[in-house]
């Protein structure tokens, strides 16, 4: 299956059951099934005791997340530790979903000024941005933010999904941030080549809280069955004056191809 970001949004064909009974359960079980990082860059390793921290210290896209990728952020600084961002709109008081309802007022992820510069901190915004757009739309079915970093034949992936949440047969809930990522070195690796390129380390984690809720189907499930954690390469291609992610068909980089600069 081809991994159209270091989380697949490709959806299993479990989806193809449809928006209805079971095929809500599929729809949104296999978000968790087919959540993967890039083929070259996947390795699996142990969970460590971070792995379900919660969304204030992994403030991956949580509404809960201290710290933002400003635009004022000089690339000298090192970013390694879990991606944080907190550029959202709020409207009305954010509550959790349960068991028994959806969330509600989730707050929605706001491209940053920055994200579209053709420099590390772009580079760590647009991945902030794509990450926060991604959870939301796993909390909410809504794929309006994440349009502004995936193209249109990913989004499709998701429309059952979003049938889902649009007509209350099914959600998640149990945790704010369902994936997190963590970046394990300071900066991200220039590719060589004469596109421009990186490749940027880090661990894919997924939060066992999460739960899926189907409208006449019990018991809920686990959005994921343990609590394992991926090496992840996130790889970013800048082109035509923004920066978008590259998939396994792109070949982000093989061994030996990053280089050890990272200037833009």
């Amino acid at each position: 299956m081809m991994s159209p970001s270091p989380i697949s949004t490709r959806v299993s064909r479990r989806v193809a059951l449809g928006a209805t009974g079971t095929g809500v359960l599929a729809a949104l079980t296999a978000c968790a099934g087919s959540i993967r990082p890039l083929a070259d860059g996947s390795a699996s390793s142990p969970a460590s005791g971070s792995a379900s921290a919660s969304p204030s210290a992994s403030a991956s896209a949580s509404p809960s997340a201290s710290a933002s990728a400003s635009a004022s952020a000089s690339s000298s600084k090192s970013y390694k530790g879990f991606v944080k961002f907190d550029n959202f709109e709020k409207k009305g008081e954010y509550v959790p979903a349960t068991a028994a309802q959806k969330a509600q007022n989730v707050p929605k992820p706001l491209v940053p000024a920055n994200m579209n510069e053709q420099s590390i901190d772009g580079i760590y915004a647009f991945i902030g941005y794509w990450l926060a757009s991604f959870n939301y739309l796993l909390m909410t079915g809504d794929p309006e933010p994440l349009q502004k970093a995936e193209s249109t034949d990913i989004l499709t992936e998701y429309q059952n999904l979003t049938a889902a949440y649009e007509n209350n047969l099914g959600w998640l809930y149990g945790a704010d941030t369902p994936v997190t990522l963590e970046l394990i070195s300071n900066l991200p690796q220039k590719i060589s080549g004469s596109r421009i390129r990186y490749d940027w380390l880090g661990y894919m984690r997924y939060s066992t809280d999460i739960k899926v809720h189907t409208e006449g189907v019990s018991p809920d499930e686990p959005f994921m069955e343990d609590s394992s954690q991926d090496l992840t390469k996130v790889g970013v291609e800048y082109k035509d004056g923004k920066w978008i992610m590259l998939t396994d068909e792109d070949g982000s980089s093989g061994p030996g191809s990053a280089s050890k600069s990272s200037s833009v």
